[in-house]
């Protein structure tokens, strides 16, 4: 795979699934070992670039080359789309760019439901009782 170098994706950690494919994003490749940053840890360099409002539901890429960053599911398709060019292509025709970009939405702004951590769950059962 093609490794999209000189780009930080920051990441909520407190969320398993946004932990879980990022940490593939790293370990097969698709970005450098260093190209993830957790969100509640974030470097000073990296905190000057991002929109805190747009990155608190939206996956943030930093290009370090260019001091610009990406949110969203054009995050996911430029890192996706170094290592696989047709995946992105598709992705982009319109009604299916379209498509994903509200599937992306829902899943980003449920993603805690969806799967929720460990420490929501726990917090889940002692407000509710179960």
């Amino acid at each position: 795979m093609k490794t999209l170098k000189n780009h930080t994706l920051i990441y909520d950690n407190e969320c398993p699934m946004c932990a879980i494919y990022s940490k593939g994003f790293t370990k097969y490749g698709m970005l450098d070992t260093e190209g993830r940053e957790a969100f509640t840890e974030i470097s000073v360099r990296n905190k000057n670039l991002v929109d805190f409002n747009r990155a608190k539901n939206e996956i943030a890429l930093i290009d370090h080359e260019n001091n610009k960053v990406i949110y969203g599911l054009d995050s996911l398709l430029l890192i996706i789309g170094n290592s696989f060019p047709f995946l992105e292509r598709i992705v982009r025709i319109q009604p299916l760019y379209w498509f994903f970009k509200k599937l992306y939405s829902f899943i980003s702004y449920n993603r805690k439901q969806i799967i929720p951590s460990k420490k929501g769950l726990y917090r889940t059962i002692l407000c509710t009782g179960f």
